[in-house]
């Protein structure tokens, strides 16, 4: 399955988005937006295809995750949502554990 990352900023808006990186720099577009942001990559899990990113500029922190990894991870383990702030909880709850 193709990856489609999404970036996840603290206030738990995403967005689709491309990674671009060498080494630790990454640069990441935002799609909606069309806006560039350069970063540097904090953490990283290859299992669960989180990546923890910080921004440069501002120096926030912005989560990268393949969305469709963990939709396959939601519907494997059938984590249903009451509604959307359960939804933000199962997201924010996915990264955190994912990063440890």
């Amino acid at each position: 399955m193709n990856e489609r990352w999404m970036a996840v900023f603290e206030d738990m808006t995403w967005y689709d988005a491309k990674l671009d990186c060498e080494g630790d720099a990454c640069e990441l577009y935002i799609y909606n937006k069309k806006q560039k942001i350069k970063t540097k990559k904090l953490k990283e899990n290859d299992f669960t295809k989180v990546i923890r990113l910080q921004d440069r500029m501002s120096g926030d922190t912005i989560d990268l995750v393949d969305f469709n990894e963990m939709d396959r991870f939601f519907e494997q383990n059938m984590v249903i949502f009451k509604n959307r702030q359960g939804l933000h909880k199962e997201v924010r709850r996915y990264i955190d554990f994912s990063l440890k």
